[in-house]
Protein backbone atom coordinates (compact mmCIF):
# COMPACT_ATOMS: atom_id res chain seq x y z
CA UNK A 1 0.00 0.00 0.00
CA UNK A 2 1.31 3.13 -0.89
CA UNK A 3 1.54 6.62 1.27
CA UNK A 4 -1.63 8.22 -0.07
CA UNK A 5 -3.76 5.26 0.00
CA UNK A 6 -2.79 5.03 3.58
CA UNK A 7 -3.72 8.65 3.96
CA UNK A 8 -6.80 7.84 2.06
CA UNK A 9 -7.60 5.26 5.11
CA UNK A 10 -6.77 7.44 7.62
CA UNK A 11 -9.04 10.24 6.35
CA UNK A 12 -11.89 7.55 6.10
CA UNK A 13 -11.41 6.72 9.62
CA UNK A 14 -11.54 10.08 10.96
CA UNK A 15 -14.88 10.56 9.09
CA UNK A 16 -16.17 8.81 11.70
CA UNK A 17 -14.16 9.87 14.33
CA UNK A 18 -14.93 13.74 13.87
CA UNK A 19 -18.24 12.43 13.77
CA UNK A 20 -18.27 11.96 17.49
CA UNK A 21 -17.88 16.21 17.76
CA UNK A 22 -21.66 16.09 15.88
CA UNK A 23 -23.29 13.46 18.36
CA UNK A 24 -25.27 14.84 21.48
CA UNK A 25 -24.52 12.81 24.58
CA UNK A 26 -28.25 11.85 24.76
CA UNK A 27 -29.06 11.21 28.07
CA UNK A 28 -28.61 15.01 28.79
CA UNK A 29 -31.44 15.73 26.28
CA UNK A 30 -33.77 12.96 27.34
CA UNK A 31 -33.63 15.37 31.12
CA UNK A 32 -34.10 18.78 29.30
CA UNK A 33 -30.95 19.85 28.45
CA UNK A 34 -31.30 21.67 25.41
CA UNK A 35 -27.89 21.65 23.92
CA UNK A 36 -25.69 19.00 25.87
CA UNK A 37 -22.23 18.24 25.74
CA UNK A 38 -21.62 16.06 22.84
CA UNK A 39 -20.00 12.50 22.36
CA UNK A 40 -16.38 13.96 21.25
CA UNK A 41 -16.19 16.21 24.82
CA UNK A 42 -17.37 13.81 27.38
CA UNK A 43 -14.56 11.66 25.80
CA UNK A 44 -11.66 14.27 26.07
CA UNK A 45 -12.92 14.68 29.57
CA UNK A 46 -12.77 10.84 30.58
CA UNK A 47 -9.27 11.09 28.91
CA UNK A 48 -8.10 13.60 30.80
CA UNK A 49 -9.27 11.95 33.67
CA UNK A 50 -7.68 8.86 33.03
CA UNK A 51 -4.17 10.08 32.71
CA UNK A 52 -4.51 11.79 36.43
CA UNK A 53 -6.23 9.06 38.08
CA UNK A 54 -3.79 6.27 36.84
CA UNK A 55 -0.70 8.17 37.06
CA UNK A 56 -1.48 8.60 40.73
CA UNK A 57 -2.58 4.99 41.22
CA UNK A 58 0.67 4.25 39.53
CA UNK A 59 2.42 6.19 42.20
CA UNK A 60 0.20 4.34 45.19
CA UNK A 61 1.78 0.77 43.50
CA UNK A 62 -0.93 -0.26 41.16
CA UNK A 63 0.05 -1.64 38.18
CA UNK A 64 -1.34 0.58 35.85
CA UNK A 65 -0.28 1.89 32.29
CA UNK A 66 -1.48 5.72 32.45
CA UNK A 67 -0.88 6.01 28.63
CA UNK A 68 -2.46 2.70 28.02
CA UNK A 69 -5.41 3.81 29.67
CA UNK A 70 -5.54 6.92 28.15
CA UNK A 71 -5.52 5.46 24.55
CA UNK A 72 -8.13 3.42 25.80
CA UNK A 73 -10.33 6.22 27.02
CA UNK A 74 -10.06 8.07 23.79
CA UNK A 75 -11.11 5.06 21.75
CA UNK A 76 -13.83 3.92 24.40
CA UNK A 77 -16.87 5.67 22.67
CA UNK A 78 -15.80 5.26 18.85
CA UNK A 79 -19.19 2.91 18.14
CA UNK A 80 -21.03 5.54 18.91
CA UNK A 81 -20.10 7.28 15.41
CA UNK A 82 -22.72 4.64 14.02
CA UNK A 83 -25.14 3.66 16.65
CA UNK A 84 -25.54 7.23 18.05
CA UNK A 85 -25.46 7.51 22.04
CA UNK A 86 -28.02 5.25 23.67
CA UNK A 87 -29.28 6.81 26.83
CA UNK A 88 -30.39 4.80 30.35
CA UNK A 89 -34.49 5.04 29.42
CA UNK A 90 -33.63 3.73 25.85
CA UNK A 91 -31.94 0.85 26.88
CA UNK A 92 -34.69 -0.24 29.28
CA UNK A 93 -36.06 -1.26 25.36
CA UNK A 94 -33.10 -2.55 24.23
CA UNK A 95 -31.67 -6.08 25.42
CA UNK A 96 -27.89 -5.39 26.41
CA UNK A 97 -26.39 -8.30 24.22
CA UNK A 98 -28.71 -6.55 21.27
CA UNK A 99 -26.88 -3.40 21.76
CA UNK A 100 -23.68 -4.91 22.76
CA UNK A 101 -23.48 -6.60 19.80
CA UNK A 102 -24.38 -3.84 17.90
CA UNK A 103 -21.72 -1.62 18.92
CA UNK A 104 -19.01 -3.59 18.55
CA UNK A 105 -20.15 -4.27 14.71
CA UNK A 106 -20.31 -0.49 14.44
CA UNK A 107 -16.85 -0.14 16.06
CA UNK A 108 -15.24 -3.04 14.02
CA UNK A 109 -16.34 -1.73 10.45
CA UNK A 110 -15.05 1.88 11.98
CA UNK A 111 -11.21 0.47 12.56
CA UNK A 112 -11.84 -1.97 10.07
CA UNK A 113 -9.99 0.11 7.57
CA UNK A 114 -7.36 0.75 9.88
CA UNK A 115 -5.96 -2.83 9.14
CA UNK A 116 -3.34 -4.09 12.61
CA UNK A 117 -3.40 -0.68 13.75
CA UNK A 118 -7.46 -1.15 14.14
CA UNK A 119 -6.86 -4.51 15.71
CA UNK A 120 -4.90 -2.90 18.55
CA UNK A 121 -7.59 -0.30 18.84
CA UNK A 122 -10.20 -3.71 19.34
CA UNK A 123 -7.97 -5.12 21.93
CA UNK A 124 -7.98 -1.60 23.71
CA UNK A 125 -11.98 -1.72 23.31
CA UNK A 126 -12.25 -5.48 24.42
CA UNK A 127 -10.27 -4.59 27.53
CA UNK A 128 -12.80 -1.78 28.04
CA UNK A 129 -15.75 -3.51 27.71
CA UNK A 130 -14.21 -6.90 29.57
CA UNK A 131 -12.68 -4.87 32.59
CA UNK A 132 -9.76 -7.15 32.01
CA UNK A 133 -7.39 -4.97 33.58
CA UNK A 134 -6.58 -2.22 35.73
CA UNK A 135 -6.60 -0.14 33.00
CA UNK A 136 -9.64 -0.62 31.95
CA UNK A 137 -10.82 -0.84 35.19
CA UNK A 138 -9.65 3.05 35.58
CA UNK A 139 -11.23 3.85 32.39
CA UNK A 140 -14.61 2.50 33.52
CA UNK A 141 -14.99 4.47 36.55
CA UNK A 142 -13.38 7.54 34.91
CA UNK A 143 -16.60 7.54 32.19
CA UNK A 144 -18.71 7.07 35.24
CA UNK A 145 -17.11 10.09 37.39
CA UNK A 146 -17.39 12.51 34.23
CA UNK A 147 -20.86 11.65 33.59
CA UNK A 148 -21.74 12.18 37.32
CA UNK A 149 -19.21 15.76 37.26
CA UNK A 150 -21.01 16.84 34.76
CA UNK A 151 -24.09 16.14 36.04
CA UNK A 152 -22.97 18.35 38.87
CA UNK A 153 -21.98 20.99 36.30
CA UNK A 154 -25.26 20.96 34.85
CA UNK A 155 -27.02 21.10 38.37
CA UNK A 156 -24.95 24.47 38.97
CA UNK A 157 -26.95 25.44 35.95
CA UNK A 158 -30.07 25.38 36.94
CA UNK A 159 -30.65 22.03 36.02
CA UNK A 160 -33.25 20.34 38.41
CA UNK A 161 -33.86 16.79 36.87
CA UNK A 162 -30.64 14.75 37.15
CA UNK A 163 -31.42 12.84 40.21
CA UNK A 164 -31.32 9.70 38.14
CA UNK A 165 -27.65 9.72 37.26
CA UNK A 166 -27.02 9.95 41.07
CA UNK A 167 -29.53 6.95 41.95
CA UNK A 168 -28.18 4.29 39.01
CA UNK A 169 -26.40 1.70 40.68
CA UNK A 170 -24.45 0.85 36.97
CA UNK A 171 -23.27 4.65 37.39
CA UNK A 172 -21.60 3.38 40.62
CA UNK A 173 -20.29 0.40 39.54
CA UNK A 174 -16.96 0.83 39.10
CA UNK A 175 -15.59 3.09 41.99
CA UNK A 176 -14.72 0.13 44.46
CA UNK A 177 -12.09 -0.74 42.89
CA UNK A 178 -9.22 1.06 44.50
CA UNK A 179 -9.50 4.01 47.50
CA UNK A 180 -8.36 6.54 45.19
CA UNK A 181 -11.87 5.90 43.04
CA UNK A 182 -14.20 5.80 45.88
CA UNK A 183 -12.96 8.93 47.07
CA UNK A 184 -13.54 10.60 44.24
CA UNK A 185 -16.96 9.85 44.04
CA UNK A 186 -17.27 10.48 48.02
CA UNK A 187 -15.86 14.23 46.78
CA UNK A 188 -17.76 14.50 44.11
CA UNK A 189 -21.30 14.04 45.84
CA UNK A 190 -19.70 16.20 49.03
CA UNK A 191 -19.27 19.09 46.70
CA UNK A 192 -23.14 18.30 45.54
CA UNK A 193 -24.23 18.40 48.91
CA UNK A 194 -22.60 21.97 49.53
CA UNK A 195 -24.56 23.51 46.36
CA UNK A 196 -27.94 21.78 47.77
CA UNK A 197 -28.13 19.16 45.78
CA UNK A 198 -28.61 16.56 47.85
CA UNK A 199 -30.51 13.23 47.19
CA UNK A 200 -34.40 13.75 47.95
CA UNK A 201 -34.60 9.83 48.73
Amino acid sequence: MDEKELARLIWRFMEDGERLKLIPRSGWWYYGIKEPESVADHTLAVAMLTFVVASFLRRQGVAVDPYRATVMAVFHELGESRIGDVHLEARRYIPPEKLDEAERKAYEEVIGVLGDVGKEILRLYDDFENRGSNDALVVRAADKLELLFQALTYEKHGYRTLQPFWNTAENMRDFGHFPLLKALYEVLVGLRSEEGEEPTE
